[in-house]
């Protein structure tokens, strides 16, 4: 599943001072004080609106209070079971034994 596409996009580079910007420059990207700027093309990826929240959700940060409520249920069980099998082998040790 394709959340984007690779698409040409226009976008305004700063221009030295040697160069000189042409008055399509001067329209599409207006001078800054003294900076003036370029059109260039360039291939960009750009994400459809409509899969944005996925994206952002993705960008929250590291729950760490989530993470250590999943650790701490995880190991629980894990010596839980170690329990119940050890307790389960005594009993099965004592029957064997007679």
């Amino acid at each position: 599943m394709s959340i984007g596409s690779v698409q040409s996009v226009v976008i305004c580079v700063p221009a030295s001072s040697s160069d000189q910007t042409s008055a399509l420059d001067q329209q599409a990207c207006p001078p800054s004080g003294s900076q003036y700027f370029h059109l260039q093309a360039q291939q960009a990826y750009l994400v459809d609106p409509a899969d944005a929240g996925y994206l952002d959700g993705l960008a929250q940060p590291f729950d760490y209070s989530a993470a250590a409520g999943f650790f701490a249920l995880a190991f629980t069980m894990v010596v839980g079971i170690w329990m119940v099998s050890a307790g389960a082998g005594a009993v099965l040790d004592v029957i064997r034994r007679g």
